[in-house]
């Protein structure tokens, strides 16, 4: 008898120490993009974004420069607006945490400055090359990344399961369906992408078939840049949105026009990004080719949303405004590309994320103090949703 009760600790602690993560990555989330920090060769400790849709590691060019990065020929990689040629750089070391230490890691080199700021800049991006060795647990609640043994990962309690598939991108596929006003549904296959700073963006090819230009009516263009390459997404907002087992209402969504890049492409729908996977504890399973979710405490949360019209970048101490939104808030102050935020509402320093939040949650008219052409100028702004 007493054999059998010490088997049966030995079994209960294999168990649990079975489930137990072989390192845990706390990350914070900017801009969109979910940062930890890591290492490359030895390199100081730099900030890395995790990002389920990137299917190949990079680098930023100045971090390259500053530790010694060797790069050896190019290669093309198809972001969402098109392909792109990029230097790489073979059988380097990355270090994430203090226990996890990955050998002969490619990365591709280029820049990245676009993606981040000076108070958040992007050193690397890391994806693929984790869920396909590892089984990675995201706690949004906690700020937690756990990576686990990829074999024989047990369920979670509380989390549904969802079957993804790996085709032909080595980046998780989810069903999902739209519905738009008059009640039609168009359902399809989209990509799971973490490191996309939005909600939904469709696939030009879905929304020309579709004509969801017309039929969600949307108030505004959005410029954006991602991987080097410039594209124009009309912004409009759905009825609802399904995925996941769940159903959104009023989601913003992009829609893209490109004619190159996975957002060309008919084999998906679209881009699944942040602003929905946020909302829940995800496990992704690449072995079960499983992906279990929970809800989180973020499920309700408001949309993100442009209600200030205004594209800005944080430079040294003030944010710079690089565009402003036709029939927006912006425009209606009068507010001119080039402008130099210095305040807002007496607030000085202000990230790029905090901007946006304070617009978006401020009911009635903000301060702006301006510097514009070397004059200072205080300007009232008033945000509003534009769709």
């Amino acid at each position: 008898m007493r054999t059998l009760i010490i088997a049966a600790f030995l079994l209960v602690g294999s168990v649990l120490r079975a489930n137990d993560p072989i390192v845990t990555l706390p990350f914070q989330i900017h801009l969109g993009h979910i940062y930890i920090q890591g290492q490359i060769n030895d390199g100081r400790p730099i900030n890395i974004v995790f990002d389920t849709g990137a299917a190949a590691n990079l680098a930023s060019e100045s971090v390259a420069d500053e530790i010694g990065l060797k790069t050896s020929g190019t290669q093309t990689v198809l972001g969402a607006s098109g392909p792109v040629s990029i230097k790489s750089s073979k059988r380097n070391r990355l270090k994430l945490g203090d226990d996890l230490a990955l050998k002969n890691q490619d990365f591709l080199v280029m820049n990245l400055d676009h993606l981040g700021d000076p108070d958040y800049p992007i050193d690397a991006i890391i994806g693929a090359n984790i869920l396909n060795n590892y089984t990675v647990e995201m706690d949004f609640e906690k700020g937690l990344i756990n990576l686990f043994p990829r074999e024989d990962f047990p369920a979670r309690e509380g989390y549904t399961a969802h079957s993804i598939s790996l085709v032909p991108f080595n980046v998780p596929i989810v069903e999902g369906s739209l519905f738009i006003s008059g009640n039609e549904t168009i359902s399809g296959p989209y990509l799971v992408d973490t490191g996309a700073a939005l909600a939904l963006r469709i696939n030009t090819p879905t929304v020309n078939e579709n004509e969801l230009v017309h039929k969600v009516s949307p108030s505004y263009e959005h410029a954006g840049k991602a991987l080097g390459n410039e594209s124009v997404d009309k912004i409009g907002r759905l009825q609802s949105f399904t995925v996941l087992g769940e159903s959104f209402e009023g989601v913003p969504i992009r829609m893209a026009s490109v004619t190159s890049g996975v957002s060309s492409m008919s084999n998906v729908n679209g881009i699944l990004g942040l602003e929905i996977l946020k909302r829940f504890n995800t496990i992704y399973d690449y072995d079960k080719q499983v992906m279990y979710v929970k809800r989180n405490n973020l499920f309700n949360a408001p949309f993100r949303e442009s209600k200030s019209g205004l594209k800005v970048k944080k430079y040294a101490g003030y944010l710079e405004v690089e565009n402003v939104i036709a029939s927006s808030a912006g425009e209606k102050a009068e507010i001119k590309p080039g402008d130099r935020i210095l305040s807002v509402d007496g607030k000085v320093n202000l990230t790029q994320d905090q901007f946006s939040d304070y617009c978006h949650e401020t009911k009635g008219p903000i301060s702006l103090k301006i510097l514009r052409k070397g004059e200072e100028l205080t300007i009232s702004i008033t945000p509003f949703s534009m769709i």
